[in-house]
């Protein structure tokens, strides 16, 4: 009887252990996602920040780059949406808020600038020095501190 009652006890502690090493471990690759993911998310921005004003430039004499600049807003749209929807771990929390804040000023100005191409009063040259260009430069400074969050 003491053997089983000793066996007993040892399983439910192997099982405690495995658990707690199990949750330990899903918490580890949870924030190595979310840095992956956020880092890869500026990275995506950096590049958008990038291509806009020489897309900009461009469509000051080739109309049909205007296409290729509003699918640009438009992927950057949808970038911005599946980012903010990231569920962040606990102490990345105060990170992944700032970015969503950023997000939405970058998400209105987007806003704005297509519904001016829709209406064809987009002023080309004030894009390619647009403030949302700037926004998205502040968010790249957040890239260090979510690099740190993945080690």
């Amino acid at each position: 009887m003491k053997r089983k009652k000793f066996a007993f006890v040892l399983l439910l502690a192997a099982t405690l252990l495995a658990t707690a090493g199990c949750s330990m471990l899903e918490q580890v690759n949870t924030t190595l996602n979310y840095a992956t993911e956020a880092t890869g998310f500026v990275n995506d921005a950096n590049r958008f920040a990038e291509q806009v004003p020489l897309l900009a430039e461009q469509a000051l004499t080739d109309p049909q780059t205007i296409d290729r600049l509003t699918a640009e807003f438009e992927s950057m749209k949808e970038r911005i949406a599946t980012f903010n929807a990231l569920q962040a771990p606990a102490f990345a929390e105060d990170i992944h808020a700032q970015l969503v804040q950023y997000n939405e000023t970058i998400q209105g100005q987007i806003d704005d600038y297509l519904q001016q191409i829709d209406q064809n009063v987009i002023d080309l040259e004030q894009l390619a020095n647009a403030p949302m260009l700037e926004t998205i430069r502040n968010m790249a400074s957040l890239v260090q501190q979510i690099e740190q969050l993945g080690q």
